[in-house]
């Protein structure tokens, strides 16, 4: 009995201690609660005690900054533009060629240089020769004096006309008078019939010395005829002779020689081009589905293609009036002035067609940043929180590339302050330190 007594008594024990125990945990865990709590307090009092002044605050910020470089935005012209390949023509350009036979015995001039008109480009070595000028000379000189002789005789013939009508003058008076005296019976009837035969013999005379006048008039117009012969001959001669040294028609540039020396050249045979390139034009073949939009006047600049920058300036001329149906074209033409001849003739090159202008804005393409698709900007604003300069990122949407800007259509505005350089790192809100300006 007293030992079961103790058991129970040892289990009463025990039981009373346990909830003991328990209270004792508690309390430890509620005092290490309170001392975390309070070492936070402790911690942020003293963070908050020990934080420094604002202008120190945003020195440190500062620190942390982008460095930038901004560019303020200004109103500028958009172009509206299309480029095309074009070739140039110049204004005025001749293909020399001989107008008489001969073999090419000099080339006076090169390809490339500036001649002016009646400059000597080729000579030739003629089909014909002096011998055939001294020929056709001596011909001109005996039907010269094959006329001569044609113009005496013709003046003799015409004073046998002459003494023909006087000697019909003299028998016809003697014929009357004869008449008159056989009448009277002064003379016999026989005198009378001699007076008639002289009379019509002096006629006869007359009538041939007339037909002598217009033999030797004929023969006159024959020698006269071979005298023109003659001399245009010896013009003939005398042009294919000087044919044979060929002479530039127009003041240009030389290109291209077709022919070599030595080479036998019939008249006709294509020589050389001479070009003017003071005035040059442009054809460019315009997609149809721009054709609506040509008109005469319109801007046309050729460009470098290694700046980009124009190189001369023009406008449209010419439309053509129909349709290129094999390349689905339509041709047009700009005049250009080249007065200090920096392009050629023949030369390709790209043409820019500027349909219209507007005022805007353009940025560098260095501040173009794209994300998912789409295009978007940085630009630098003051900080709502703090004096701090910003980045704040916007959405733009771009035109046509001009120079080496895009056109802005929408998403910034003349004065913003964009982020030109040092976009890489940026994001939105995130600071940022200017480090010059490059306002243009």
């Amino acid at each position: 009995m007293s030992q079961v007594a103790d058991e129970n008594k040892e289990s009463s024990d025990r039981e009373s201690a346990q909830p003991q125990r328990k209270w004792n945990q508690g309390a430890i865990a509620l005092l290490g609660i309170m001392v975390i709590v309070g070492g936070g307090i402790w911690g942020t009092r003293q963070i908050f005690t020990s934080q420094p002044t604002p202008p120190a605050a945003a020195q440190q910020r500062g620190s942390q900054a982008t460095p930038v470089q901004l560019k303020e935005l200004q109103a500028r012209t958009l172009v509206n533009s299309s480029q095309y390949v074009g070739n140039l023509e110049a204004k005025e350009r001749v293909i020399l060629r001989p107008e008489a036979a001969g073999r090419v015995s000099q080339i006076l001039v090169e390809s490339g240089d500036r001649v002016q008109v009646g400059t000597p480009i080729v000579q030739l070595s003629p089909d014909r020769s002096q011998a055939e000028v001294d020929r056709a000379q001596a011909d001109v000189e005996e039907a010269r004096s094959a006329v001569q002789t044609a113009r005496s005789e013709l003046a003799s013939r015409e004073a046998e006309v002459k003494d023909a009508r006087a000697e019909i003058n003299l028998q016809q008076e003697e014929y009357r008078r004869t008449k008159f005296l056989v009448e009277e019976g002064a003379q016999a009837e026989q005198e009378l019939d001699r007076a008639q035969r002289n009379l019509e013999s002096a006629r006869s005379q007359l009538e041939s010395a007339q037909k002598q006048v217009e033999a030797a008039q004929s023969r006159l117009e024959e020698e006269r005829a071979a005298l023109r012969s003659a001399q245009a001959q010896v013009a003939v001669i005398e042009e294919d002779l000087q044919d044979t040294r060929v002479l530039s028609p127009i003041s240009g540039t030389i290109g291209d020689f077709e022919i070599e020396l030595g080479e036998y050249l019939a008249a006709g045979d294509a020589i050389t081009a001479i070009s003017q390139n003071n005035v040059l034009e442009v054809n460019l073949r315009v997609p149809i589905e721009q054709a609506d939009r040509l008109q005469k006047g319109l801007t046309v600049e050729i460009i470098n293609p290694n700046s980009d920058q124009p190189l001369l300036t023009g406008q449209i001329s010419f439309i053509a009036p129909q349709v290129d149906m094999g390349a689905q074209s339509v041709l047009a033409k700009a005049t250009l002035p080249n007065r200090n001849g920096k392009l050629k003739d023949d030369q390709l090159v790209r043409a820019r067609v500027i349909w219209d202008k507007q005022s805007g804005v353009l940025m560098p393409t260095t501040a173009v940043s794209r994300l998912g698709g789409q295009t978007f900007a940085f630009v630098a604003q003051q900080s709502e929180e703090t004096d701090q300069l910003v980045a704040r990122q916007r959405q733009v949407q771009l035109g046509e590339i001009q120079g080496n800007s895009y056109q802005v259509l929408s998403g910034l505005e003349p004065g913003d302050r964009l982020i030109s350089s040092g976009i890489l790192n940026l994001s939105d809100g995130a600071p940022i330190m200017p480090q010059e300006d490059s306002d243009q």
